[in-house]
């Protein structure tokens, strides 16, 4: 066994238990059934065969490598690393970071034998993010849908907004030990033609997706709100850029210039969502000293480390922020910060579900979010399909559940998080830090450090969009206010650092004063 994996680390072995009871409260597994794994690219952590999900004990977790398993782990240990070592059959490396085997009804054949296909297979890139997968599978019909023979051995692919498909066929690795190595993605070699495909999220709870070949039609998607929420912004920015790159080898045209002018219409897109500036630099950085045949695949590298790090951003600050949420407690939280605007479980959204794992008998109150209702059509739909228990509320009404003691905290995420802690994030957050104040309830904000823009002193330099008036005086595309009606439409608005009671980043809660803490 390599000297360099270490032993289960504290915060592993909470996640397993966590989300081991949580399967056995649903009644997914029972007894000795079904097995959790987590890789990080080096170190693979596994369940111990024969183990009780719903209560294991610190030998029931064991620690290796994909080639050199941990002796006694579960007996499904092959099926779990052909999980961590299959490509994905249109991009490459899949970002696979962790299997959650559970027992549905009906997914283990009459007769059942060891080595037989049986019970289903979430994939996540944390094991929170398989275990949110598996739930919506499960809820959604997904599952369901499928008979016995089908159910037996069911692969679940993980959850995503947005996702990149084509582009740079792999072929010179990275650096050896580089972090962002997320199965080898190599210099390109040949050319697929490349998409950036998700949930047109201006038609949900309605079924429909958009799929786009240029960063023109990724720009268009973010200024419509078809990809929308801070993290999923980056996100879709660094695969726009992808694109522009592809495209330009294709055409024959200058790649790095093409590259940095898909930067900067991406960035004037959403002017105060910094995590598109913020991706945009990060990728333009690394191809600083690239040739220009590499430019495309390392372009994709970096996305995709992008993509895995808001995952396992997410699933930290879902932990550290569950700390700060009382058991049965009444939780309220404004538009959407979910898995789908993040690329794991979400920020404030991911506090709510790790609540839920945990077993803290939580219960949210959803603002619905005017003007485009991003609360009831997106939030609502998100915590159904994770069977966590909520009741939506016209956004007026917040104010009067907060005088009648119905609240116990508020948590919200954050498009822009300025060097002293004031916070930009969809317009009415700062409405309801004043009630909050009033009320003596805590007041939270959930958004990774990427969120964090130090060359913004306060929230007097935020620039805080204006959208189309119509999103105001129009619902769906419906006029609700007379001819002629004028309307203002802020995006957003700013909430003083002196009404929030904490931040929560992927490394840690961080309370005032926030310029020292943010700083660190």
């Amino acid at each position: 066994m390599s000297d360099d994996v270490g032993g289960v680390r504290p915060e592993e072995l909470a996640a397993f238990r966590a989300v081991g009871a949580h399967l056995a409260r649903r009644g997914l597994v029972q007894g000795s059934e079904g097995n959790l794994s987590i890789f990080d690219g080096h170190r693979l952590v596994i369940t111990r065969t024969g183990s009780r999900l719903g209560s294991l004990g610190e030998d029931d977790v064991l620690v290796g490598t994909l080639d050199e398993p941990p002796s006694g782990a579960s007996s499904d240990l092959r099926l779990h690393l052909e999980r961590y070592d299959a490509p994905n059959e249109r991009d490459g490396p899949r970002g696979v970071r962790a299997v959650v085997h559970a027992h549905p009804a009906g997914s283990v054949p009459a007769g059942w034998v060891e080595g037989q296909a049986h019970g289903a297979y979430a994939l996540g890139r944390t094991l929170e993010h398989a275990a949110a997968t598996l739930e919506h599978a499960l809820r959604s019909g997904q599952v369901a849908s499928l008979g016995p023979s089908e159910l037996a051995g069911e692969e679940i692919a993980p959850f995503s907004a947005v996702w990149f498909a084509g582009g740079p066929v792999p072929a010179a690795r990275l650096p050896d030990g580089d972090p962002r190595d997320r199965g080898g993605l190599e210099l390109a070699t040949t050319m697929t033609t490349p998409s950036v495909a998700g949930f047109d999220q201006t038609r949900f709870p309605s079924a429909g997706g958009f799929e786009v070949e240029t960063v023109e039609g990724v720009a268009d998607a973010i200024r419509r709100l078809a990809v929308r929420g801070a993290p999923l912004l980056g996100i879709s920015a660094a695969y726009g850029m992808v694109l522009a790159a592809c495209r330009s080898v294709t055409m024959g045209e200058d790649v790095r210039e093409a590259t940095i002018k898909a930067g900067s219409l991406l960035v004037a897109t959403r002017p105060t969502a910094v995590n598109i500036r913020w991706a945009v630099g990060r990728l333009e950085a690394a191809i600083a000293d690239l040739a220009d045949e590499d430019v495309p695949a390392r372009l994709l590298a970096e996305a995709r480390a992008i993509e895995a790090e808001d995952a396992a951003a997410c699933s930290a600050m879902g932990w550290f922020g569950s700390e700060l949420i009382p058991a049965g407690a009444n939780v309220l939280t404004h538009c959407n910060t979910g898995m789908l605007c993040t690329a794991g479980i979400g920020t404030a959204f991911g506090v709510l579900w790790c609540s839920h794992l945990a077993g803290r008998g939580i219960h949210v109150w959803v603002d619905e979010t005017r003007p485009l209702l991003q609360g009831a059509r997106l939030t609502a739909w998100e915590l159904q399909r994770l069977g966590v228990p909520f009741t939506m509320i016209a956004d007026g009404a917040a104010g009067s559940l907060l005088a009648r003691g119905l609240v116990d905290a508020v948590i919200l995420g954050a498009d822009r998080i300025a060097a002293n802690g004031d916070v930009a994030n969809k317009v009415g957050t700062y409405s309801l830090a004043v009630l909050a104040a009033r009320h003596s309830v805590p007041f939270y904000v959930a958004a990774p450090t990427s969120t964090v823009d130090p060359a913004t002193p306060s929230g007097d330099a935020i620039e805080i969009e204006e959208r189309d008036p119509e999103e105001v005086t129009h619902a769906f595309g419906k006029r609700v206010a007379p001819e002629g009606a004028p309307a203002l439409n802020p995006a957003f608005d700013v909430t003083p650092a002196e009404l929030i009671t904490a931040i929560v980043t992927e490394r840690g809660v961080v309370r005032p004063p926030y310029a020292e803490g943010l700083a660190s």
